[in-house]
């Protein structure tokens, strides 16, 4: 069954698209309208994933240039089981296909230690913090500050540990993987106490480095697909990227 991905600009969506939105989002998150309608404000697109015109997959993303540079933040997702991972996957090559020759800056905020897991199993070390380097390099710091300066919703970032503060967090807290817990300690990252890890990447520019960036992306994307296998070996990596230093 064929897959459709929409990009809608917030400030045009009808009344019957929020209120699709407020009905998924209340279905596998329980998220209620107070949440949802002000985000709808804040961020510039909706993007959705839909089967047979069902809705699939929705995240908020807001886009902004600087320089010759493109960046994206990743905002709110509500998902049906994996459908995040087709999502994501398509908005991706959207964005390559519309940035040719330039750099895209990614960055999400996340808070739930199930979907690190999954975004660092789809990463692997593209993306920062590293599994088993603490350090984050200054070309991340400033590039993770200028998503900073830009957007008024990141609170008390931590340009060091790659850290910041939810204000109206979506997850409650619970233990997950003891693997993913002592990764988290050891750089003092509590997500129980309202911190999110932020998540940074970037596809590169050239046409050799985005071709090898794709297929480190496509690798972890069949990872995720055997994900039984595919969520040992990422829990080890967590598990040997504990450090002592931070």
């Amino acid at each position: 069954m064929t897959q459709l991905l929409e990009i809608i600009k917030t400030n045009q969506l009808l009344i019957k698209h929020k209120e699709e939105m407020l009905l998924f989002s209340r279905r596998v998150s329980k998220v209620g309208e107070e949440y949802l309608f002000p985000r709808f404000e804040r961020y510039e697109q909706a993007v959705c994933l839909r089967r047979n015109q069902k809705l699939l997959a929705f995240q908020l993303v807001q886009t902004f240039e600087q320089g010759d540079d493109k960046f994206v933040y990743f905002g709110p997702l509500f998902s049906r089981m994996s459908s995040f991972l087709d999502l994501f996957m398509s908005y991706i090559e959207v964005l390559m296909d519309e940035n040719i020759g330039r750099k895209i800056h990614l960055l999400a905020e996340i808070e739930n230690p199930d979907v690190l897991v999954f975004f660092k199993a789809l990463f692997n070390d593209c993306a920062y913090p590293k599994f088993q380097v603490s350090e984050v390099p200054e070309e991340v710091k400033e590039n993770v500050h200028v998503f900073s300066k830009k957007l008024s919703h990141i609170y008390e970032l931590d340009i060091e540990r790659l850290t910041s503060k939810s204000i109206d967090p979506l997850y409650q807290y619970k233990s997950t993987y003891p693997e993913v817990e002592n990764w988290l300690c050891s750089r003092k990252v509590e997500l129980s106490q309202g911190m999110n890890v932020v998540l940074y990447s970037t596809i590169p520019d050239g046409p050799s480095a985005r071709a090898t960036f794709n297929r480190q992306l496509e690798s972890g994307r069949k990872r995720m697909l055997n994900w039984k296998e595919g969520k040992k070996e990422v829990l080890d990596l967590f598990g040997g990227g504990v450090v002592s230093n931070v």
